[in-house]
């Protein structure tokens, strides 16, 4: 048996997230104009935010007008998830959950415990609303320290969680860094690779904006805008919560392989099973080597890319079989 045919050693493919979001919107429940917007958003997630200030009488309003938001969001094929405050988690749950929505997700979590309370709780609401059991995702919106400190045993809490949302500013905040874009470097570089990395560990995803866009949420020239994707991208998220509407189109485009990328891993692809056909553990490829690794990072990104234009095709199905009411 030759090396190349020796599988026995070789590393495993690293899991792609279970789900592809490059981009998520944030958008006001009570929005009269709803509909329109999350039809001309495009993105493939929408948090929807229950809490209207100055209105005591949101959360009863919200069973009347809250079916129907989310029905609007979910005709353009995104993904519905609504922001829950972790301080009033069983009360906003109750008002929250209906058929229809993806999940959940979670703001200022106290800790492993509050998903664990949270998922508990969707299992009562799955069980006496006949939604299918275990079908709610919560996504964690890490905005302070104890999300960071206890962000491994937050993922491995649930098999409910789906991942991390990374809010520059109010992180920065909670930890005392600086939150005026004026060092040189991203303050926050160490725990967002440790975020990526415990997602990616439990086959999850961590969204997220490089520096310093992230922090300051400009809504900066198109060029800024890909140009910081890339780096995100780079850095290993796999999609960013949208500060503003004109995001979405380039985190969609810029938080998945290029044509290029993708031309260029299929190559390598075919070369090295060429090679492996012949007995050899590597063979060249303009002017570098092909191991089993590249090789395994070229099937990777050839898959992201393949899941990425049948998420984009979804997203065109639903839009052509439901336009949104105008106003």
């Amino acid at each position: 048996m030759t090396l190349a045919q020796d599988t026995s050693h070789q590393p495993a493919e690293k899991p792609m997230p279970r789900n592809i979001r490059r981009s998520a919107f944030v958008l006001d429940a009570h929005d009269p104009q709803l509909a329109t917007r999350a039809f001309n958003s495009h993105a493939d997630a929408i948090f929807l935010n229950l809490i209207k200030p100055g209105n005591p009488l949101w959360p009863s309003q919200l069973t009347t007008t809250l079916p129907s938001a989310i029905e609007a969001a979910a005709a353009v094929g995104a993904e519905i998830f609504i922001i829950i405050e972790s301080s009033h988690l069983e009360a906003q749950l109750n008002v929250a959950i209906y058929s229809g929505l993806t999940g959940i997700v979670l703001q200022s979590i106290e800790g492993a415990q509050t998903l664990e309370c949270a998922s508990n709780h969707l299992t009562k609401i799955e069980h006496e609303r006949g939604i299918v059991v275990g079908s709610l995702e919560i996504q964690v919106w890490v905005d302070n320290a104890v999300g960071v400190g206890e962000c491994l045993s937050i993922a491995r809490q649930s098999q409910r969680f789906g991942g991390f949302i990374i809010d520059d500013e109010t992180l920065c905040r909670a930890l005392g860094m600086q939150t005026q874009p004026t060092l040189s470097f991203d303050p926050l570089e160490y725990i967002k690779s440790e975020l990526i990395t415990v997602a990616t560990s439990v086959g999850a995803q961590a969204m997220g904006m490089s520096y310093p866009l992230g922090l300051t949420r400009e809504n900066s020239s198109p060029e800024t805008v890909k140009q910081s994707i890339k780096r995100a991208r780079d850095t290993g998220f796999k999609g960013a919560l949208c500060a503003h509407e004109n995001w979405i189109s380039h985190c969609n485009v810029g938080f998945q392989p290029s044509p290029e990328e993708v031309d260029y891993y299929r190559r390598v692809i075919e070369v090295f099973a060429e090679g492996i056909r012949r007995g050899m553990a590597s063979v060249p490829l303009e002017g570098k080597m092909i191991d089993v690794p590249v090789d395994l990072r070229a099937k990777l990104y050839v898959q992201w890319a393949q899941r990425a234009h049948q998420r984009d095709e979804e997203k065109i199905q639903a839009s052509n079989k439901k336009r949104p009411l105008t106003a």
